[in-house]
Order: structure tokens, then sequence, then C-alpha cells
């Protein structure tokens, strides 16, 4: 089999790489470095490693089998079309602690105003010491807090919240799957669970039906509530959010995965179309709940062992249900 790998490659990828051709030497592993040529690449590929692939690369593909995500979200690949043609898409979730850390730092920064008083004090204001503005902050001990999304991020999100003494209440899809370990309540509804809940995790990934899903209905019942947002943008109304966030509705909100981006050619981008990165009850993060040594590794290490999954038993380790679109 041809693997080509479409995504960027580091020395630790290529530490992986040789370590695959070593072990299977009647398989070729083929990098863009190797080849400026994509378009003959993805021709002539058996499988692909990339989480970004267009329907016209598809229709080159013509001896596709099987997609390895280097992450968890598949968003980026044209789903439908892939089930059309039978092609198994495998995605990856050894990042999953790493993003469930980040998820508990931004809950606690939103909620404790930590980013607001630092920099009150980088002006040299002291709030409640030198002045009538109540510093006081929100602790998570105790709260119920509701996790929408119980994949791999959302059940470590709920482990670590539990040292924090709250109550977890879980929402997924498919109830068939269970309660997980850590989640004192499992829900068969998202609004059921935002209601009981203050603090709100969204850790769902983007599909036709959770694009959009927090409108502004939801946000209007999230009166005096926390959002923290580590799936995707999309899942959250734009514009719904920015106003819940300015008349106060939402008390607060911590988010790592946006709307609009930068490019090489756009560098400077503001998050929004919407000015919400004026607001002070806002936390933002510029989708990097992954990005540390240890979560980029554990995303190699996770793809490489899905690649020898497929090589040895002809099945990945994870294996998306392109019905579901996760």
């Amino acid at each position: 089999m041809k693997f080509v790998f479409l995504n960027s490659i580091d020395d630790y990828w290529l530490e992986k790489l040789a370590y695959l051709k070593q072990r299977f030497s009647e398989d070729s592993f083929i990098t863009g470095r190797d080849h400026p040529d994509s378009c003959k690449l993805i021709e002539e590929a058996d499988a692909l490693i990339t989480g970004r692939l267009s329907v016209e690369d598809l229709k080159r593909a013509k001896r596709l089998k099987v997609i390895f995500v280097p992450w968890t979200g598949v968003n980026n690949l044209p789903l439908h079309s892939l089930r059309e043609r039978g092609v198994i898409v495998s995605n990856n979730h050894g990042n999953a602690a790493i993003v469930a850390e980040r998820a508990i730092a931004l809950a606690l920064a939103v909620t404790g105003r930590i980013v607001y008083l630092h920099n009150e004090m980088g002006r040299g204001i002291w709030p409640g010491r030198t002045d009538d503005r109540d510093p006081s902050w929100f602790s998570i001990q105790g709260k119920t807090c509701a996790i929408l999304g119980l994949g791999q991020i959302g059940i470590r999100i709920a482990k670590m919240l539990k040292a924090f003494g709250c109550e977890v209440l879980g929402y997924r899809k498919d109830l068939s799957r269970g309660k997980p370990d850590h989640v004192d309540l499992l829900v068969d509804s998202f609004q059921d669970a935002i209601k009981r809940s203050e603090v709100v995790f969204l850790a769902m990934p983007l599909t036709d039906d959770t694009r959009g899903l927090i409108g502004e209905d939801v946000l209007k019942s999230m009166q005096d509530k926390f959002l923290v947002n580590i799936s995707r943008g999309e899942i959250v109304d734009e514009k719904a959010l920015f106003k819940a966030l300015k008349d106060g509705t939402l008390s607060g909100a911590a988010i790592d995965t946006w709307y609009n981006y930068p490019s090489r050619k756009r560098p400077i981008a503001f998050p929004s179309k919407y000015p919400v990165h004026t607001l002070p009850n806002i936390v933002m993060s510029p989708h990097v709940a992954s990005w540390t040594p240890e979560g980029i590794r554990l995303m190699v290490d996770e793809t490489v062992k899905s690649i020898e999954s497929y090589i040895l038993r002809g099945r990945p380790l994870y294996e998306v249900d392109l019905d579901l679109e996760y």
C-alpha cells in the first residue's frame, strides 16, 4: 500500500516515518516533502494522512481506501462523498487529556475573572481596594457543570471536574453507549443539561446536526451561566453569542475555537465579525487547546498506531461513523 502524508511533517514525524518504513518495508510511506506534486501523490495514494481534502482531490484519488486524520475534528473532509465511495475515515483521540486540561484552565480563567483582574493590575488598579468595584469571582467548587458531548475529551473533562467536587451532568446523542465514569447524571436533552447547570462545556463534534445548536433561544436561557467551548465555533450562533455576552445574559465565555481565522496573506484577524474581543466577560484562546509538545506527540503516536492497526488487522484504531459525522 502507498501511504501519503499531506500533513505537516516535523522531526518527530520523521522519526515515526523511519519506524514505519523499517517495520513495513513492503509498503510505501511518502510525504509532501519527498514529492512536491501533491496532485500526483493523491492520485497514487491508497491511504492519505490529512485532515483536509477537497471534493476535487477526492475525485483524483481513485485508489483511496482510508484517510487517517491526525487530530480529532473531521469537519474539513467531504464526508458525504467519502461515505458514497466507501472510504474509511479514522480520526485521533491522542490529545484528549491535553484538550480537557485546556478546557478546565479556560473555565477557571473566566469564572475567576483572571484576565480582567490581571489587566487592571497592569494599569496599576486594584479593584475593591482603591475603588468601589467588586473584585469577587465565581468558584466552581461544588457547582453543577454540564458537558455537551461525551467523547474522549468530554469524559476527561468530567474526570478533572470531580477534583473540584462538581456535580457533572452529561449529554450525548447516543444514550445506548451508557453513562461514563465521573458523570453523575446522563441526560437526553442538552437544553435540560444547560438549565440545571452553572458552567457549560462544549465538547461535541461539528456536524450538520450540531451546527448552530447553541442558538439565540438557548443562549437566552443561560442567564448567569458560563460557557466554555473547546469543540468548534460554529456550534454556537456567532451573533447570538455576542449579544448574550454584551447584554450580560451570559456571565462569561471562554473560547478556543472560532469563526474567523488568519491566513498567511491576512495574518492579523479578529476571531469574530462581531467585536467580542472588546468585551470584559470573555477569555479568548487562539485554537491551541492541544498545542503542547506532549499533545502534538500524543497525536502523532496515535496516528502511527492506527496505521499499524490498519496494516496488520485491516481496521484503524478509531473509525468515524460517516452517517453521524463523528
